[in-house]
């Protein structure tokens, strides 16, 4: 049909926005051996090696996927994730031979595939007048729970925050935003709360949207010139849950809708909950009304996981893993050694975790320390270089032309108190230390003098380029 895009073409556009979303670990270690399709009847087809990888994928990749290929693709069409060899896959199907098998997309461990009902409604949109049908109650699969959500000092206040909007009958915070860089839970909490609210008795409808569905959804509508069903799905539901807001910015039609769905909501006192790479004033939006709004609601940042989080995180991911494979055997020492190389996010480390098992386990081979440093070697993981806290001290000492010794010092000039609090917040973000030691190392101070220099630099970063500039030039010269 003339104007429809090559299955070709729509892939590799896909595969470009989940690279560039979700990193080079994933597209390298999970994605790599897949391959596209279309049969007869205009089906896509993803082809995986087994039914294991077909299972991963659907779990983790397929709502996400078929969203973004019915961004790129001019019309509806049914996506298949199916198995290597399995007749049923394979009937009619005429492989796109122009896709090469590396040309495949990373993963992302995207919203849960039960979602799908609430999410795909409007991404295929494009296909009808505007959002139709029965309401649909979102729910989740037992993935993306709070059961599995992972808690440490890196995002305690935003699950103890999720937790509370879940199960509060009336919103305790109105509109809650979360906000950290890629990898470092958003999602898994978004999902932990449309789970949770699903679950309960209260009978409170939940909806669950990327904001780029959002977005494609109106679009839609407004092409259809009906936007009142539209309206009428996103306004009426008691806890509306957007993720990666930041893909609205800039777009003064969608940054209109957006700001008057979210009005009405707070209006009627239902919930709305939001996530972004970047914080409610670093968004970009053009609407001083919706920025207005984005700031007075609650705002919590979710860090990078320390030490302990990313031990806690590879035992669930083994507990997960044993699923699909019950004699998995993983020492104490291998899973140690991972949390303490992989340091960049949960999701890369889940990324490596998954390569060992697949090169290891399923192959019949013991999980040990060098089949992790074989993956190591093959994967472009980033390791950060780890640091003390003496380090840290004296590289802040010599950034500000000061000595370590002024920093441990009792004096309280402004030119040694604010390098002691960024030192201090550099202690706290960049070792395992515990707070009480922290402060031990600072001249015997207390741990709550640690928290309150962490605080508050934590509390300028957003306001204060200078600062956050200062402080990454910092890190760099730490990180060698």
């Amino acid at each position: 049909m003339q104007g429809v895009p090559a299955v070709s073409d729509v892939w590799r556009d896909v595969r470009a926005r989940l690279r560039q979303e979700y990193g080079d670990v994933i597209y390298v270690s999970e994605i790599a051996r897949l391959r596209v399709a279309e049969d007869s009847n205009g089906s896509i087809q993803i082809i995986c090696a087994n039914d294991f990888g077909r299972a991963w994928v659907e779990d983790n990749l397929g709502a996400r996927l078929r969203a973004l290929w019915t961004t790129f693709d001019t019309g509806p069409r049914d996506i298949v994730i199916c198995c290597e060899g399995v007749p049923a896959a394979r009937a009619g199907v005429r492989e796109d031979r122009r896709v090469p098998a590396s040309a495949a997309a990373p993963v992302r461990p995207a919203a849960s595939a039960a979602l799908a009902p609430a999410r795909e409604a409007l991404a295929s949109s494009a296909s009808s007048a505007a959002l139709g049908g029965p309401e649909r109650a979102s729910r989740s699969d037992g993935r993306f729970t709070f059961n599995t959500f992972m808690v440490g000092s890196a995002n305690a206040m935003a699950s103890t925050a999720a937790k509370a909007i879940a199960g509060a009958s009336a919103p305790p915070f109105n509109p809650a935003f979360f906000h950290g860089g890629y990898g470092v839970g958003k999602t898994h909490l978004l999902n932990a709360i449309a789970h949770s609210v699903s679950l309960g008795e209260s009978g409170r409808k939940v909806l669950y949207l990327t904001a780029e569905e959002f977005l494609n959804g109106f679009q839609s509508a407004l092409r259809a010139r009906d936007v009142q069903p539209f309206k009428d799905q996103v306004r009426t539901c008691d806890v509306l849950l957007i993720d990666d807001v930041h893909f609205i910015a800039g777009k003064p039609s969608t940054e209109s809708e957006f700001l008057h769905t979210i009005a009405a909501l707070i209006a009627e006192n239902r919930q709305v909950v939001l996530a972004s790479h970047c914080a409610p004033a670093e968004l970009g939006v053009g609407d001083e009304r919706l920025r207005s709004l984005l700031r007075g609601g609650f705002a919590c940042e979710l860090f990078g996981p320390d030490l302990d989080l990313r031990r806690k995180i590879v035992d669930c991911k083994v507990a997960q893993a044993r699923a699909h494979c019950p004699d998995l055997d993983v020492p104490e020492q291998v899973r140690d050694f991972l949390a303490a190389r992989v340091t960049s996010s949960a999701r890369e480390l889940e990324g490596v975790l998954n390569n060992v098992i697949v090169r290891t386990a399923y192959m019949e081979r013991p999980v040990t320390i060098e089949a992790v440093e074989e993956v190591l070697g093959d994967l472009p993981v980033k390791a950060e270089k780890r640091v003390t806290v003496d380090e840290i001290q004296k590289a802040v000492a010599a950034y500000f032309s000061i000595t370590s010794s002024d920093i441990n010092s009792k004096r309280r000039t402004q030119s040694v108190v604010r390098p002691r609090h960024i030192a201090m917040y550099l202690a706290k973000t960049m070792t395992t230390r515990s707070l009480p030691d922290i402060g031990r190392r600072f001249g015997g101070r207390d741990h709550s003098t640690v928290i309150h220099a962490v605080t508050k630099i934590t509390a300028q970063l957003g306001a204060d380029p200078l600062l956050a500039e200062d402080i990454e030039a910092i890190r760099k010269r730490l990180r060698g």
